[in-house]
């Protein structure tokens, strides 16, 4: 009989699991959106447990950067309460953390050794209880909980900074060499927080108190469940068995696997996050489960569809709108989410397709307008930067613009120097014509951008210009490689097919550095660097032939050698077919200095008079300091120099065993020093 009972109790305990319910949560980041765009939803389920296991201490490096506390002083001024007991709000995590089933985005750090989740608990102290407890903080890491000062004397520090790449960065909040509240002994403990995985690991290098009560553990949002390091449960003495330190734990949680349906307009049927483009509106059911416990539950997540426009976003002189979403690999149109006008429909393509948000971006000026002193830009930019490789994601971009647009344009072109843009659907030269320039990095017009910039034209492959006469709107589309600026503009007008954009220089050590850009419709360019002593007479020192691919990009050259005084440059541009033009001049001077230590030898000595090696540019007095460094002279000599290398003699035979320093002085340069070591 007892067998029976014994059988039935293990079906019921097997019912009771299987059963068990998990509370689901399903939210869209945009509950509404526009047809052809896209919105994220994400789902979390509790109750969560975890696994709690021992591994081995491996503290992370510190990197001193972002110090909450440091000698007694609050570097990052404290929220609350002091540096006995305060704590720090709102730290941002650099990436959504998942805690006990729930997602967090931000923490709170106690001095008193404790982090809580999100923003929840608000009280400046928390400690002195075993764990679970109900009593605030909750939905909280027990790096150390304890009684802990921060305030001086001290030289505790509390600091936190993240490591790695996505998808597998860290977060590390570090207690190093904390004191207690009246109390002996100082601790050392980290609390690491991982990316994907959402595990979290306390390390604990070293604990001397063994008066002061201390706990470390985790603790859920109710304070109804807790996992505690075995012996740091509320006690004093942490050098004692079953967990002496240096020790490391890890918490593991539960698998919950999501499953999504209808599958229709998802990016995938699994997973938390799902990216949602219906093209009706449609209720989604996420089911969730715990392969631990085999808990179920799910949730529905509703997404509306307001009708799309094919109205252009953005107002002449207005500010700029963006829209920042995930794409699908379909792609995705990006809108203005307050009334769903058009900006912009990236599609991931090529190479490396671009995945992840794009944070896409428009503006509208008054009109078409000079940018500089040379080109004239469309009233239509564009910025778009993905959050994911900005730099190196591929994608074909499709912009759009008015004819409207196109005619202010060329009541502007014949003026700048460039050619008409289409006057209509046919108009086939006014389509080679246009051109669309990406800057690359970052900016705000095409004066400021950071990176290079490229030109595509109808004769780059993949890049198209036509009219949707459904929409009255001109599709542009370009195939890219990175992300950043886009301008409208078209080719210069001229009979080179080489067009000066920019010719500028700069000094730096001594060298000079050339930078150019042309606009280029040759099939082959080239490019001869001239340099002239006298502004007339001019050589050339380089030169350069590029495809016309290649000749669209930046180009520089280094002068490694200028003439001393002024260096006149200049660049002869010559096309396929022979043409050639020269660009503006710039002038750059070589500044040298009269003398130029080159050296002390020997720099070691021991009786031995050591030689200071000097080139000088022409006759001169040279005054010679030997000081040591408290910056006390210790003898001093006038010498005079002549064109070429000298040599000078040091006497170091009034000089005591240590280290000093030799400056070289002549009126009206810059003192030179060298390091002298006497044994």
């Amino acid at each position: 009989m007892k067998k029976i009972y014994l059988t039935l109790a293990v079906i019921g305990l097997m019912a009771s699991t299987v059963n068990a319910q998990l509370t689901v949560t399903a939210t869209a980041t945009n509950p509404t959106i526009c047809l052809g765009s896209s919105t994220s939803i994400s789902a979390t389920a509790t109750p969560v447990d975890y696994t709690m296991t021992s591994i081995a201490l491996n503290m992370q490096p510190l990197w001193g950067v972002n110090y909450l506390a440091e000698n007694g002083v609050a570097v990052t001024p404290l929220s609350a309460g002091n540096l006995d007991d305060g704590r720090w709000e709102n730290i941002s995590l650099p990436f959504n953390f998942t805690f006990y089933g729930n997602i967090y985005n931000s923490i709170h750090v106690s001095t008193n050794g404790w982090i809580g989740m999100g923003s929840t608990n608000t009280l400046s102290t928390g400690f002195g209880f075993p764990l679970p407890s109900a009593s605030l903080p909750n939905a909280v890491i027990h790096a150390i909980t304890s009684d802990i000062d921060f305030r001086s004397p001290t030289t505790s520090s509390l600091e936190y900074f993240e490591d790695g790449s996505y998808p597998n960065r860290i977060f590390v909040v570090s207690y190093n060499n904390l004191k207690f509240l009246s109390a002996a002994g100082t601790a050392n403990v980290q609390v690491i927080f991982y990316e994907t995985s959402n595990i979290i690991e306390i390390h604990t290098q070293d604990c001397t108190n063994t008066t002061k009560l201390k706990a470390q553990g985790i603790e859920n949002g109710s304070g109804s469940s807790a996992k505690v390091v075995p012996g740091k449960n509320n006690t004093a003495n942490w050098a004692t068995l079953p967990s002496v330190v240096p020790c490391a734990y890890q918490f593991t949680p539960d698998n919950i696997t999501f499953s999504w349906s209808p599958a229709t307009g998802l990016n995938t049927t699994t997973g938390p996050t799902v990216i949602a483009t219906p093209t009706v509106t449609t209720t989604y059911t996420v089911t969730a489960t715990n392969t631990v416990t085999l808990a179920t539950g799910n949730n529905t997540a509703t997404i509306t569809i307001d009708p799309a426009s094919f109205v252009l976003a953005a107002t002449p002189g207005g500010a700029q709108i963006c829209h920042n979403i995930s794409i699908s690999p379909g792609g995705t149109y990006y809108r203005d989410i307050s009334n769903c006008n058009l900006i912009a429909n990236i599609t991931p393509s090529g190479g490396s397709p671009v995945s992840n948000s794009i944070n896409t971006c428009i503006s509208l000026a008054t009109g078409s307008s000079k940018r500089g002193t040379t080109n004239l830009y469309g009233a239509r930019q564009y910025d778009i930067e993905p959050l994911i490789n900005p730099a190196t994601s591929t994608a074909s971009i499709k912009l759009y613009y008015l004819q409207s647009e196109f005619n202010d344009f060329n009541t502007r072109a014949a003026d700048s120097g460039h050619r008409l843009l289409p006057t209509g659907p046919a108009d086939a030269t006014g389509i080679s014509n246009l051109m669309i320039r990406q800057f690359h990095g970052t900016g705000t017009n095409p004066l400021n951008y950071t990176g290079a910039s490229q030109d595509f034209t109808t004769a780059f492959g993949g890049f198209t210009v036509v009219w949707n006469a459904t929409n009255s709107l001109w599709e542009v589309t370009v195939p890219v490689t990175g992300f950043s600026g886009f301008y409208l503009t078209s080719k210069k007008t001229g009979s080179l097919a080489l067009n000066l954009d920019y010719f500028k220089g700069v000094q730096i050590d001594k060298k000079h550095l050339l930078n150019w850009k042309v606009i280029c419709t040759s099939a082959e360019a080239k490019f001869e660097i001239m340099r002239s002593g006298d502004g007339v007479n001019y050589s050339v020192i380089g030169q350069l032939t590029a495809s016309q691919l290649r000749c669209n990009e930046p180009f520089d050259f280094t002068d490694e050698f200028p003439l001393k005084g002024a260096n006149y440059y200049r660049i002869k541009m010559i096309d396929v077919d022979g043409k050639t033009t020269l660009t503006n001049i710039v002038l750059l001077t070589l500044k040298t200095a009269r003398f130029e230590l080159v050296g002390l030898n020997p720099n070691l000595i021991r009786t031995e008079n050591p030689k200071l090696r000097c080139n000088a540019t022409e006759k001169n007095e040279l005054k010679i300091i030997v000081s040591d460094f408290t910056g006390r002279i210790m003898q001093q000599q006038v010498v005079a120099v002549q064109p070429g290398l000298n040599e000078i003699v040091i006497n170091s035979s009034t000089l005591s065993a240590g280290a000093y320093l030799v400056t070289a002085i002549m009126a009206g340069e810059k003192p030179q020093t060298l390091r002298l070591v006497k044994q």
